[in-house]
């Protein structure tokens, strides 16, 4: 049964709309900085795009290298100081600061540079690691390739605003610290010893997500709230080798029949998780029927992979010894990782079908479920700045998971802002990725303003 449903207050001021007008800064210098080096911009996203850096694939861990390297020196051109790699247990992380602006806050920005999975290959119309950009008209067209929207082209905008102002100005409105990883897409397994080790280095008075997006190209918003999330594998055994499906069908257990029983027995007929503990933690949880709310709101149990037996072209004639699935859940606020993935165990070791052996292994991705409070200096001005951007801005709560945010609350005490101009049709996680060349060139004049905006906020704090 799905957890008890009521609305709050706090629900309603979830999905809440403000329209904001901002006045216009085509005269500023440093938004004519930026708005004069497109090609260069464009340049920068190919480049970094075209660089393999699929985190979850150990085959690819020198790509993983090859995308922070080149990460170093484009830092550095934005005349960002201190830009150094910073080693974790898997891939590493790219750090770089500018601190020179005494009296105004310190800003820590993040964002990452590991991309998802190319498969099925046979499915994007251009290769994946060749990306492309057309501009047609006044900022139309896409940049097309694994990356460039989740989350390349996110990163590189915070850096060519910084960029814009110290090649302008030669300052900037607030003190800024980025931390760029490379394990985002498999749940960031060693970012909270990183964060640890590097507390002092990492200090700041709020951080900023350059990873995520926005509703629309039409309607921002400012995010209070992501899930979390576990994921796990199982394998089902019913034979020690493959047999004859002619000698041995119907005579003994198949494998793959097996675990498609058990997958489909996750779910009760409302499509609520059927696992005994799964909402143990849950009190009251603020819930709709409307498809957002599920989206949004609700935890979900979704299983992302199966195979088992022979998949190539053509047929042979086998009954399989094993089958996997690969499952993964979204965790909202009051449920915990770690009691999820204790009750999903529990439930596979006691649910095996008939004469099948269940296997359960924990797989790295994992994330506190997020939630932050509106009214905070980050999101006063990224709700002005995304206002005067795209006219009105809501705030609400989003189904995707982000494990840093819950991250840097623990280990830094900072509440993180989303500030990222991906969109839901960017095909992110998907064959033939894109990316808007509108929301590129939005992006970074937002974090232009952002920049200004977050010292005028902090001014008059």
């Amino acid at each position: 049964m799905w957890p008890a449903v009521t609305f709050t207050a706090t629900a309603i001021a979830l999905i809440s709309t403000i329209v904001i007008h901002f006045q216009d800064q085509t005269s500023d210098p440093v938004a004519k900085f930026a708005s004069q080096n497109l090609k260069k911009y464009d340049d920068d996203l190919i480049q970094l795009a075209k660089i393999a850096s699929i985190s979850s694939l150990p085959e690819h861990n020198a790509d993983i290298l090859k995308a922070a390297e080149w990460l170093v020196p484009r830092l550095k051109a934005a005349e960002l100081e201190d830009v150094r790699i910073l080693q974790t247990k898997g891939q590493p992380a790219v750090y770089g600061q500018w601190l020179h602006a005494a009296g105004a806050p310190t800003v820590l920005i993040y964002g990452h540079y590991d991309v998802q999975p190319v498969d099925p290959l046979e499915l994007w119309t251009s290769p994946p690691f060749n990306p492309t950009v057309t501009r047609t008209g006044k900022g139309q067209g896409y940049f097309r390739g694994r990356g460039v929207s989740d989350d390349k082209g996110g990163l590189l905008q915070p850096v060519q605003a910084v960029e814009a102002y110290l090649k302008t100005k030669k300052a900037l409105p607030v003190n800024v610290k980025f931390l760029l990883e490379g394990q985002e897409e498999i749940g960031s397994p060693n970012l909270a010893e990183l964060l640890a080790e590097h507390k002092e280095l990492l200090a700041a008075d709020m951080a900023l997500s350059a990873d995520g997006g926005q509703i629309s190209e039409t309607q921002a918003g400012v995010v209070l709230g992501l899930r979390g999330g576990v994921a796990f594998e199982v394998e089902a055994q019913t034979v020690g080798q493959d047999l004859h499906s002619g000698l041995k069908g119907g005579s003994v257990q198949n494998p793959i029949h097996a675990l498609a029983q058990f997958v489909a027995d996750l779910h009760a007929p409302n499509g609520s998780v059927a696992v005994d503990g799964f909402y143990d933690l849950l009190d009251v949880v603020c819930v709709e029927q409307r498809v957002n709310a599920r989206r949004w709101l609700r935890p979900t149990l979704e299983v992302v992979g199966i195979y088992g037996g022979f998949s190539g072209v053509g047929i042979k004639t086998i009954v399989p010894s094993k089958a996997t699935a690969k499952i993964s859940c979204r965790l909202v606020p009051d449920q915990d990782p770690d009691h999820v993935m204790s009750a999903l165990k529990r439930h596979v070791d006691t649910h095996a079908p008939a004469q099948t052996r269940l296997t359960f292994t924990p797989l790295p991705f994992r994330a506190h479920p997020y939630i932050m409070p509106r009214d905070t200096v980050a999101n006063r001005a990224a709700a002005k700045v995304l206002g005067g951007l795209f006219g009105t801005v809501k705030f609400y709560r989003d189904g995707g998971s982000i494990p840093a945010l819950a991250l840097f609350k623990e280990h830094l005490n900072l509440f993180m802002t989303c500030f990222s101009f991906g969109l839901p049709d960017d095909n992110i996680h998907s064959p033939n990725e894109r990316f808007r060349v509108s929301m590129y060139d939005k992006g970074r004049e937002a974090w232009i303003r952002m920049l200004q905006e977050i010292a005028n906020q902090a001014a008059s704090a």
